[in-house]
C-alpha cells in the first residue's frame, strides 16, 4: 500500500508539472516585455484545466482561403494519437527484441569476432536519424525504379503505412539498446554464479539464457527509458518527413498551449503506466528471489 501512495503522488507531481509547464508561454511573453504576467499564467492554467474537463470542445484555428474558423479537433485526434503510439510501441519492441537478440549472438561468439561487431554497431550510433530516413525512402524509390515493386510507401497519403517508419524510428534506438545490453551482459558474464555454472559443466548458451539474461533483463528494462524519451524526439522528424498524420505532426500544424498538454499527456500517460507496471513486476520478483522468466 505504500508503494500505490508513492506512485500516486510521482502521478500528481507529474501531471501537475506538465500543466504549469504547458502555461511557460504566457510568462516567457511577459518576460520579453519586462513584465511578470501571474494573473494571465493563472488564467491559462485554469483554461486548461477547463479544456481538459470538456475535451471534445477542444478547437483550433483552420483556415479556408482568408477566412479562418474553429474546428473541434475531437474525435479526430483519437484517430491521431492512435496512430502515433502505435508507431511508438511497435517501434520499441521491436528495438528490444533486436537488441536482444544482437546481444546472444555477439555474447556466443569469440572475444575478437565480439570486438568487431560491436565496433560496428558503434559506429552505426554515430547516423543521424534524418539520415537514416532519407536513406530508407532512397532505397524504397531504387527498388521501386529497378524492379517496378513498390515496398512501402515513402508518405502517408490515402492509408496508413507502418513497417517502414517502424524500421526508421528503431534503428538509432535498437543500437544504442544493443549498447547498454552488451554494458550489461558482459557485466554478468564477469560474476562468481557464471563461473560457478561453467564449473558444474553448464552450456554457454545454457548460461547466456537462463541465468546472466534473468538478472540482465531488469537493467536492460530501465535503460529503456532513456531510449523512449529518446524515440519521442524522434517520433516527430519521423511524422514530418513520412507526413504521418500523428499527433506530433498534428501538434506542429496547430501549435497551442492546450495541444501542448493534449500532446504530452497522450504520451506521458500510457509510458508511465507501462514503466511502472514493469517496475512493479521486477521488484517484485526480485524481493522474492524468484526468477524473472
Amino acid at each position: 500500500m505504500k508503494g500505490f501512495f508513492k506512485w500516486v503522488i510521482q502521478l500528481i507531481v507529474a501531471l501537475v508539472s506538465i500543466l504549469l509547464i504547458s502555461g511557460a508561454p504566457q510568462l516567457i511573453t511577459g518576460f520579453q516585455k519586462g513584465e511578470f504576467l501571474w494573473k494571465e499564467y493563472i488564467e491559462t492554467l485554469q483554461f486548461h484545466v477547463t479544456s481538459l474537463l470538456n475535451f471534445r470542445e477542444i478547437s483550433v484555428d483552420h483556415f479556408i482561403g482568408r477566412e479562418v474558423r474553429q474546428v473541434l479537433v475531437f474525435p479526430q485526434l483519437f484517430e491521431n494519437i492512435i496512430y502515433s503510439l502505435q508507431l511508438l510501441f511497435l517501434a520499441l519492441v521491436a528495438a528490444i527484441i533486436f537488441a536482444l537478440v544482437g546481444t546472444f549472438i555477439t555474447m556466443l561468439m569469440s572475444e575478437k569476432a565480439r570486438s568487431r561487431v560491436k565496433l560496428v554497431f558503434y559506429f552505426l550510433e554515430s547516423f543521424p536519424d534524418i539520415l537514416i530516413i532519407l536513406l530508407a525512402q532512397l532505397v524504397v524509390v531504387v527498388i521501386f525504379e529497378q524492379t517496378g515493386v513498390l515496398v512501402s510507401k515513402i508518405a502517408v497519403i490515402d492509408e496508413r503505412i507502418y513497417w517502414l517508419p517502424v524500421l526508421c524510428l528503431m534503428l538509432l534506438p535498437m543500437v544504442q539498446l544493443y549498447r547498454l545490453s552488451m554494458l550489461t551482459f558482459e557485466a554478468e558474464e564477469r560474476q562468481m554464479y557464471v563461473e560457478l555454472a561453467r564449473s558444474l559443466g553448464f552450456g554457454k548458451l545454457f548460461i547466456l539464457f537462463l541465468h546472466i539474461l534473468r538478472n540482465a533483463i531488469i537493467s536492460v528494462f530501465f535503460q529503456s527509458k532513456k531510449t523512449m524519451w529518446f524515440m519521442l524526439s524522434n517520433l516527430f522528424i519521423l511524422e514530418l518527413m513520412f507526413h504521418i498524420p500523428g499527433i506530433m505532426y498534428y501538434m506542429y500544424e496547430h501549435l497551442s498551449g492546450i495541444l501542448f498538454l493534449v500532446t504530452v499527456l497522450s504520451f506521458f500517460l500510457p509510458v508511465f503506466l507501462l514503466y511502472s507496471l514493469g517496475e512493479w513486476y521486477f521488484m517484485r520478483r526480485t524481493i522474492r528471489g524468484g526468477a524473472l522468466l
